[in-house]
């Protein structure tokens, strides 16, 4: 009996001009997203290109300056010879041997791969970019054209597949199940199912899986063919097992929507009350709860603003340069082994401005570790409240599944700022020592390659959301499976 109910809902619901309709929809939805997911992705990966070329470019002239530089010493002869700062341009040696205009005044930009489910779940990789430039300025000067916010951000941000699974799924889920039962019972066709060997609960979960199976093979297939059609690096076993993450989030956050819809079947209401009470419940869960949480974060731990991280900057510099002799000592009191002798250190312009960029560094720096530590409170506020709203939980997955999540941006980071230090100090040394570069230690800068997390520590971070939302699952299930039997069958 259960069979044939699953096979005459099936044929209803492809019967019905509405429901072919949602199909076309949700196709649309999932097909412009892919679009404009990778497009978000492939604009990053554009500007990081773009930025990485130009700098290359810049220390590509500065080699081959030295390079001809090279080739004059050795046709004329004579020393090869370290580039003090100068004002006269074209007079003495370039300044592409000098390694502290060389560490300065170009940048070595650092780059975050993105995973080949990026698209799927822009996250706050749209606001916080996946490349940023590493130079002998100060640490701040890394995060400068990032756009710091709250870490959840799910009430704007990028149209992606995971925009359409969180906020749009819900809302066609509601759309074929808020009638499950109600419709039955109002055409009077209720008592007469119940009249055959099946029970309201065998007939609730024939409906269902009518429904849910139709509807999630069909996001399902289409979230594949957007993973041909957009992903990357698809031989990796990582991709795919990514996507087989984000197949068993969206089928979990999808049937916690049908259990929800059975919850308000249960309790004999009309259709329209049923609509009602589901529409709320969507706004409640995926609207508002989401915001209020959002809120909560950024009032309980409000970060520094910019403006104040901006100020202290320039407070900072106009100290310096009122005191450059101090920061100069300072300076050279961090390089004890690389003081030059007499006083060729307060002549040289460009080792005062090192100083200065370190006396400014030193100063914003607790500032700009208090903001980054306040943005990890929000963070950790809001995984502690995930699991009072369904859409947070998913939201968090997806990042995490994409690649995208705040942990994973901070675990960058982490490697910018130690490779921060590493291409500073190799440039301050030969800077102080006053060698001069030649061209096959262009070769020997200091280079980056980004070390991946563990899968298993993605996996670890994910966890708390799937079993949240596995929790809110079960409990939408059996609460109206257990109510059922009270249901009144026909109307009074």
């Amino acid at each position: 009996m259960k069979r044939i109910i699953i096979s005459h809902e099936t044929r209803q619901l492809f019967r019905s001009g509405a429901f072919r309709s949602l199909l076309v929809l949700i196709a649309g939805a999932i097909a412009f997203a892919a679009w404009s997911g990778q497009r978000s992705i492939d604009r990053q990966v554009e500007g990081a290109n773009a930025a990485i070329a130009f700098e290359d470019s810049r220390r590509g002239r500065m080699r081959a300056d030295t390079e001809r530089y090279e080739a004059q010493v050795l046709a004329e002869g004579g020393e090869y010879q370290f580039a003090s700062a100068r004002h006269a341009p074209g007079a003495g040696p370039p300044q592409g041997t000098n390694a502290g205009a060389v560490g300065a005044e170009t940048s070595k930009y650092l780059t975050m791969p993105a995973t080949g489910l990026a698209s799927f779940s822009i996250g706050q990789s749209d606001i916080q970019l996946n490349y940023v430039p590493v130079s002998m300025n100060p640490t701040m000067n890394i995060t400068r054209n990032n756009e710091l916010e709250n870490p959840v951000n799910l009430m704007t941000g990028a149209f992606d597949i995971a925009f359409v699974v969180i906020f749009l799924l819900p809302i066609f889920v509601l759309a074929i199940s808020y009638d499950l039962l109600s419709s039955e019972k109002e055409r009077g066709t209720l008592a007469m199912i119940l009249a055959h060997p099946i029970s309201l609960r065998e007939l609730m979960a024939s409906k269902i899986i009518a429904r849910a199976g139709v509807l999630l093979a069909g996001v399902l297939l289409l979230g594949l063919l957007a993973l041909f059609a957009v992903g990357a690096n698809l031989g990796s076993t990582d991709t795919w097992a990514r996507f087989g993450l984000w197949m068993s989030a969206t089928l979990v956050y999808t049937l916690f929507w049908f259990a929800m819809s059975v919850l308000v079947n249960v309790y004999g209401k009309n259709s329209a009350a049923n609509g009602i009470a589901l529409a709320g419940t969507w706004l409640a869960l995926v609207v508002v709860v989401p915001t209020l949480v959002s809120l909560l974060a950024t009032t309980i731990y409000p970060a520094p603003s910019r403006m104040e991280l901006t100020t202290a900057a320039r407070e900072a510099q106009t100290a310096a340069e009122k005191n450059y002799m101090a920061r100069l000592d300072e300076y050279y009191y961090d390089h004890l082994e690389f003081v030059p002798e007499g006083d060729e250190r307060a002549m040289d312009f460009l080792t005062v401005a090192m100083s200065n960029r370190n006396a400014i560094d030193k100063a914003v720096r607790p500032l700009y570790d208090e903001f980054q530590a306040q943005l990890n409170r929000q963070e950790s506020l809001v995984q502690r409240f995930q699991f009072i709203s369904p859409a947070i939980m998913m939201q968090l997955a997806l990042n995490e599944i994409s690649g995208t999540s705040a942990d994973r941006y901070e675990h960058f980071l982490g490697q910018v700022y130690a490779f921060h230090e590493e291409w500073g100090e190799y440039f301050t040394v030969r800077f102080l020592q006053r060698y001069p570069l030649k061209p096959a230690d262009y070769d020997q800068f200091p280079a980056f390659e980004y070390r991946e997390e563990p899968f298993g520590t993605v996996l670890m971070r994910l966890l708390p959301s799937l079993l949240g939302m596995l929790v809110l699952l079960f409990g939408a299930i059996l609460i109206p499976f257990l109510t059922l039997r009270r249901y009144q069958v026909a109307t009074s």
